[in-house]
């Protein structure tokens, strides 16, 4: 991967100049800090956990030659809460809904508890390929930058661009180059007088090189997601027409089979079944759960309570009380009679044996 960083690198430096040869001492040292040796294993853990930045992803993976700098119209920047090992989604989501786009470029690194990151839609840098950001090499935990509060500026003939890079925060401002000067002489004094360093091509050259990352996570993880559904419905459609496979099989060779003997078994199923049934429907038990959840709702319909619903043999006693209103009629459809008072109203029963029950049941309690 290294050897193929050289080439590439050397493929611009008939165009870079003295910046590519910074890019590449940036790149030296990011990887003596990054790899180490086997003597620095424990310090290049610590680092790696302290810092992340979007120059170790374009150094790991594919990186073009960096030719020139160049500074967005619509350079995005700010900062995001960190969880370590889930910056770059951290910093995707922030540029994508801040740049209204998926398809974005970024840089980013990251420093104690915070993401700092600079980002630009891809649509503008397809005009500006293999072009870096000065900027970018200024951000907090970057070997270039300062330490916070610190505003920097860029003059050009069209316009102006004012970086400004604070202790918990990072602001971009565009304009023109009178008001930039003005808005940078306001935004130090209200820092306590914080440096306003203007970041002429002299000062750029000294700079080392970060390029941009481009990245767009959404649309990876659609096209993991697509492949996924692809192949669970190739295992579900294999699956059913194994299934299918098996049936037919199954069938052909029960088809062979003697048909009487099948005949025979089902009508012995069919006759245990039917007998069981009778037997179900014969059982004593049955009849006398039947009559009782009959005289139940009965008594639920008339707002009665049963107090008492004893069998004695194969002969049901009951007891219960109803509101003094119900009408011997609503009565004798329950099949009960009156039998005594209550001062909760009129006690029934379906038997005079019955009352007994209920006194019985009383002197028990």
């Amino acid at each position: 991967m290294l050897s193929k960083l050289g080439d590439l690198l050397k493929q611009g430096k008939a165009k870079a100049g003295s910046s590519l040869a910074d890019f590449r001492q940036a790149r030296d040292d990011d990887d003596a800090l990054l790899a180490g040796g086997d003597e620095n294993d424990s310090q290049r853990a610590a680092v790696s956990e302290e810092f992340s930045s979007s120059l170790t992803q374009a150094l790991l993976g594919s990186v073009g030659g960096v030719i020139d700098y160049h500074f967005p119209a619509d350079l995005i920047g700010g900062t995001c809460p960190r969880v370590a090992g889930e910056e770059q989604d951290i910093v995707w989501n922030a540029a994508a809904e801040a740049s209204d786009t998926e398809r974005v470029h970024l840089v980013w690194q990251s420093k104690g508890d915070k993401i700092w990151y600079l980002s630009v839609r891809s649509a503008e840098m397809s005009s500006h390929a293999n072009t870096w950001c000065p900027f970018a090499s200024l951000l907090p935990g970057m070997k270039d930058a300062s330490d916070p509060p610190i505003v920097y500026t860029y003059f050009s003939d069209e316009s102006a661009i004012m970086m400004t890079v604070m202790t918990d925060g990072l602001q971009i401002h565009r304009g023109t180059s009178s008001v930039i000067r003005a808005k940078a002489e306001r935004v130090s004094r209200e820092l306590g007088n914080a440096p306003v360093v203007e970041m002429i091509p002299d000062r750029i050259q000294k700079l080392s090189a970060v390029p941009w990352y481009s990245l767009s996570l959404f649309e990876e993880r659609s096209r993991r997601v697509l492949a996924a559904v692809a192949v669970l419905s190739s295992v579900v459609f294999a699956g059913l027409a194994l299934m299918v496979w098996l049936v037919a099989a199954m069938a052909t060779v029960s088809g062979h089979a003697d048909l009487n003997e099948i005949r025979k078994r089902s009508e012995q199923k069919s006759l245990q079944l039917l007998q069981s049934v009778q037997t179900q429907r014969a059982s004593p038990m049955r009849e006398q759960l039947a009559k009782f959840a009959d005289v139940n709702d009965g008594l639920l319909g008339l707002n009665g309570y049963l107090k008492v619903y004893q069998i004695l043999g194969n002969k049901a006693g009951w007891v219960a009380v109803i509101p003094a209103n119900v009408t011997s009629d609503r009565i004798n459809e329950l099949g009960g009679m009156t039998l005594d008072s209550d001062p909760y109203g009129v006690v029934i029963g379906n038997s005079k044996d019955a009352l007994t029950f209920g006194k019985t049941e009383r002197k028990g309690r």
